[in-house]
Order: C-alpha cells, then sequence, then structure tokens
C-alpha cells in the first residue's frame, strides 16, 4: 500500500497511476528514482531504478513494497475491519528508508490542513529541488545542504511560517548524520530524530510508520485519524487519542495496519461544522 507516499496531492516527487508507483528521492548515495509496475492481480512487480542512488534504492525495494512485512496472525473475525481486510487482502507496511525526504515531507505537513500542506510541498520542491534522474516528469525533493543555506523568510515565500521554516533550516543542518539511521532500528533512530525541534509525537510516529514500516506504531496528535478510527471500528463519529488507543489495543501488533485500511477505506464521520478558511501568509 504506498498511496500514503502520494497523500499530498500534486506532489512532484511521486506519480502513482493504475499497477505503476515512481518517486523521486534523495539516497546516502545521491539521487534517485524507482519505478515499481504491477499487473492487474498484484501477482508480481517488476521494479526499476535510475540515478546515483539507483542501487540504493534496489537494494531496499522489498522493503518498500512491504515484501519483508509479515501480516501473520491479523486475521478480524467480523465487523467493518473484516470486510476493509477482505477488500485489501494481505495489505504490506512498506519502509522508505528515505529519512531526509520523509521528515522535510513531514514537518510540511505540521499544523496545516492537508490541501494547504500539498501547495506549499509542491512549491518548496519546485522552487528548491532538482530535476530527478531519467523521470522528467518529477522533481527531487529539496536537497538539505539547499535548504540549509536559507532563512526563514526564503521559506515564506512557498507558504511556511517561521516556526516550520525553522524546523526545516535546522533539521537540513544536521541532514548528514541522519542519513546513517536509514538503516537503523527505529527505537535507535527516533530517539535521535526526536532532539531535533520540531519532531514532536506526531511527527515521529509518521517517521516510524513510514520511514521504517513498524506495522504496529500509532500516530498520536493527529486531528483526523482518532475519529477515523473510531469511526469505522465502533460507529463512534468523535474520539481523542486515548479513544483509539482503547480501540486499537485488541489488534496489536498490527495497530498501524488497521490505521491504513481505515484510510484506504475512505470512511469518515460526519463534520461537525464547515472547516475554516485557508491561510496563506504569502500574502502579508
Amino acid at each position: 500500500m504506498l498511496g500514503h507516499l502520494a497523500a499530498l496531492r500534486g506532489d512532484p516527487t511521486v506519480r502513482l497511476a493504475p499497477g505503476a508507483f515512481t518517486r523521486a528521492t534523495l539516497t546516502p548515495d545521491g539521487p534517485g528514482v524507482l519505478r515499481a509496475t504491477w499487473d492487474a492481480d498484484h501477482t508480481g512487480v517488476a521494479v526499476r531504478t535510475t540515478g546515483d542512488g539507483a542501487g540504493w534504492l534496489l537494494e531496499r525495494a522489498p522493503r518498500l513494497l512491504g515484501l519483508e512485512d509479515d501480516p501473520a496472525g491479523f486475521a478480524p473475525a467480523s465487523g467493518p475491519l473484516r470486510e476493509l481486510w477482505r477488500r485489501h487482502p494481505g495489505a504490506r507496511v512498506g519502509a522508505t528508508g528515505t529519512v531526509w525526504h520523509d521528515l522535510a515531507w513531514t514537518v510540511v505537513q505540521q499544523r496545516v490542513t492537508r490541501q494547504d500542506a500539498a501547495a506549499q510541498w509542491a512549491r518548496l520542491v519546485t522552487a528548491f529541488g532538482d530535476p530527478a534522474p531519467g523521470a522528467p516528469e518529477l522533481r527531487l525533493p529539496p536537497a538539505p545542504e539547499t535548504l540549509a543555506r536559507l532563512s526563514y523568510v526564503d521559506l515564506h515565500r512557498v507558504g511556511l511560517e517561521r516556526r516550520r521554516a525553522e524546523h526545516l533550516v535546522g533539521a537540513a543542518r544536521v541532514a548528514a548524520r541522519l542519513a546513517a539511521l536509514a538503516d537503523a532500528s527505529p527505537d535507535t533512530a527516533l530517539p535521535a530524530l526526536s532532539s531535533l525541534r520540531g519532531v514532536g509525537p506526531w511527527t515521529a510516529g509518521c517517521l516510524r510508520a513510514w520511514t521504517w514500516g513498524d506495522p504496529d506504531t500509532v500516530i498520536p496528535g493527529d486531528d483526523g485519524i482518532p475519529s477515523m478510527v473510531a469511526w469505522v471500528l465502533a460507529g463512534e463519529a468523535r474520539a481523542d487519542d486515548a479513544r483509539m488507543l482503547a480501540l486499537l489495543e485488541p489488534h496489536r501488533p498490527h495497530r498501524y495496519r488497521v490505521l491504513t485500511l481505515v484510510v484506504a477505506g475512505g470512511q469518515r464521520p460526519p463534520r461537525r461544522a464547515p472547516r475554516g478558511g485557508r491561510h496563506d501568509i504569502r500574502r502579508h
């Protein structure tokens, strides 16, 4: 299930189409592009990589595609979750291993709507990312050495306010040491990442799920996930983190697998009120 890597609509680093997934990223060996294609019944997958990071990406492709994830023991007995598992049989949790790409992408998503995050990420990549090797339709995420030279004022023009801009630039300045964490366990890597400004429980949970592919992690502090989980699992329109954790507890060690199925199902509780207007700081 690679949809979460294309969750920001218009992401210049990713293309997801029926039977195909392409992602441009930065690896410890340099920029690279991974293309995965599969047949209609998902019985076979072909992977091709290009760029200086091609070998690094190819070696880790099974991990990205979830082939190293084991859903054994996950067997919902009844209810909506069983139906979701039937519709997405054998859904795997993949791991990108691309620490800098995932961290930058996640910082941009902090405390803003999905629509605003998508627009800001697209502007950031377009302004500061390079063309992807062998994939002219994509761009690479901004290199950390590029962002490390900037101030928050430079990022104001892509829509990032001072707080997120400073977090992003601060992470970029130590990105060289972050790359070494890609092959560490999340229990080793995340304490180091959590020492950075801007990496709180929500960001750490996202990275544990996406970068390291932990099938049991739970992402705390999200405005929408608890209520989505409660709506699907219990028919409750509103929930907080504590209620979400209680509902997910019986599904250990597959709690993130449940989250992916809930999101893939697309069932959302009714809204209580219209969403607030979007705020673009570039106008100020």
